[in-house]
């Protein structure tokens, strides 16, 4: 309801004459800021299975909590896990945790690039059950800590396409298209146990994958549409593993051959003033550790519920933002 209410305030705010329709596809709405809100379950966790047994470590989240503005091609937004959901409360049990992303989005007319860092301090055993009698307990890793620097970039082949439609909300599908999208990835991440200086170990990774996308924007109607894609990733994952001794450090290296694949689909309403939808994505990743039996795996679905507004900038802000596109040629 506030957001609602914050909608109707800025409904003047729209001058239809600052709103224009490209090749009767898109209409793109750059000179206005997209303020969104956004709840999801979008967090890592790291699942092993090795001659017949299996561990899931994930952290003490149940959701997450998104704020993002969007403005022109650029879109930056942080994300935590708050205590208000009750889902993120269950520290007795499942012990806590401190999560935090921030993420710097920039998309052009057929380009995107991603830029993000996540950190997340404290893990549990989600199968505990498979390992311990105690009823309702769960096996705790405090100390374990995990960082990540993820880079992404995409190529929209399909000028008639709006992914500004779907990501930053800066423009709205008009007339249905879809287009294919080659995606490359890179992750450099570490998983660190420091809950003490001897028998503990790190692992520092290197990620890399690249594979074909495609994305179709279905109009349901005026204001309302449907989006489904998919991407299917080949790549490489390189990793050291420290292992803290008494006396001295052992260090060994992996390199692995890695399988990703994903599945979207969303629903939305994307006026010019207010816009609101919801996704789910269905992912898994998949390796062999060299050297070893084990295998790494990770199966999960992903739901994003999101509210955002459209409001008009500070003359200011707006003078220099139309400098900044103009020196860079757009």
């Amino acid at each position: 309801m506030l957001f609602l209410g914050l909608s109707m305030q800025v409904t003047a705010q729209i001058d239809s004459t600052r709103v224009f329709v490209h090749d009767g596809y898109i209409e793109k709405m750059r000179d206005y800021i997209a303020i969104e809100n956004s709840v999801n379950n979008d967090y890592e966790i790291f699942e092993l299975k090795n001659n017949g047994t299996e561990l899931q470590i994930a952290p003490n989240i149940g959701t997450n909590y998104r704020i993002q503005v969007n403005y022109k091609f650029i879109l930056a937004g942080f994300q935590f896990a708050p205590k208000l959901f009750p889902d993120n409360r269950d520290n007795d049990t499942k012990g806590e945790t401190n999560s935090f992303n921030f993420k710097v989005k920039m998309v052009f007319d057929h380009f995107y690039h991603i830029a993000q860092y996540s950190k997340n301090q404290g893990y549990y055993l989600k199968n505990s059950a498979d390992y311990t009698n105690i009823d309702n307990g769960y096996i705790i890793f405090p100390d374990l800590h995990y960082q990540a620097i993820e880079l992404e970039s995409g190529y929209i082949h399909n000028s008639k396409f709006s992914y500004r439609s779907i990501t930053s909300h800066m423009e709205r599908q008009i007339k249905s298209a879809g287009t294919f999208i080659p995606i490359l990835k890179l992750r450099f991440y570490n998983l660190d146990d420091r809950s003490s200086s001897i028998n503990t170990q790190k692992t520092n990774n290197i990620e890399f994958t690249l594979g074909p996308g495609y994305a179709y924007n279905f109009v349901i109607a005026k204001n309302f549409y449907s989006t489904i894609g998919g991407l299917v990733s080949l790549g490489n994952i390189h990793t050291k593993l420290t292992t803290r001794l008494e006396n001295e450090a052992a260090v060994s290296y992996q390199n692995n051959l890695l399988i990703q694949w994903q599945g979207k689909i969303g629903l939305g309403y994307n006026g010019r003033k207010f816009y609101s939808g919801a996704f789910a994505t269905l992912s898994e990743t998949n390796y062999n550790q060299e050297h070893t039996t084990a295998t790494n795996f990770e199966t999960r679905v992903f739901f994003n519920f999101f509210v955002g507004f459209r409001i008009k900038p500070p003359k200011f802000i707006q003078k220099n933002a139309d400098k900044i596109e103009s020196k860079l040629g757009f």
